[in-house]
């Protein structure tokens, strides 16, 4: 699976999906953006780094829709909204984690790449984390590498992010 996140407007993003063995979704617009990196983007690294394949993009692997994106290759009739319903409650059982990950991270790295995090929407002082600092470093290593290439693209370019691990029917 390939998430492809699209600069579509100053100040606006949106991310698509791009599946094989389920049809491709789409989320415009999609939620927290900044110009350092997507929120979503930050979720993405998140799950990887910290091996949670049944998150927000683990659900999508598996045919599900994160109860926010939309199809962009069928119909959204009600039988399929039934079917993704249920592979969202048979899936992501970790994006609880992955929201609270996202918010343990993201102001850590902002800090740790000299950004004051009051200044980008987040609170000052981030959550208290589980996370090992090696678990921290590889997530901040990771943003480091995305966030220039995010900073570099200009609006109607994307960059594209691969899910390491196989789709599920």
């Amino acid at each position: 699976m390939e998430v492809r996140f699209e600069r579509t407007a100053h100040r606006r993003y949106a991310v698509a999906v791009l599946r094989t063995l389920h049809g491709d979704l789409r989320l415009d617009p999609a939620p927290g953006y900044s110009d350092l990196i997507p929120h979503d983007l930050v979720h993405l690294v998140v799950e990887q780094e910290i091996g949670l394949r049944q998150g927000i993009f683990g659900q999508l692997a598996a045919g599900g829709n994160a109860g926010t994106f939309v199809p962009t290759q069928e119909l959204r009739t009600k039988a399929w909204a039934r079917q993704v319903e249920r592979r969202n409650r048979s899936t992501g059982g970790d994006m609880g984690r992955s929201e609270d990950l996202a918010a343990q991270v993201y102001p850590r790295w902002l800090r740790h790449s000299g950004h004051v995090p009051g200044s980008h929407s987040v609170r000052q002082d981030p959550p208290a984390t589980d996370l090992t600092a090696s678990e921290l470093d590889r997530a901040f290593e990771r943003l480091d590498v995305l966030s220039r290439q995010w900073r570099a693209l200009d609006v109607g370019r994307s960059m594209t992010v691969e899910w390491p691990w196989p789709e599920r029917t």
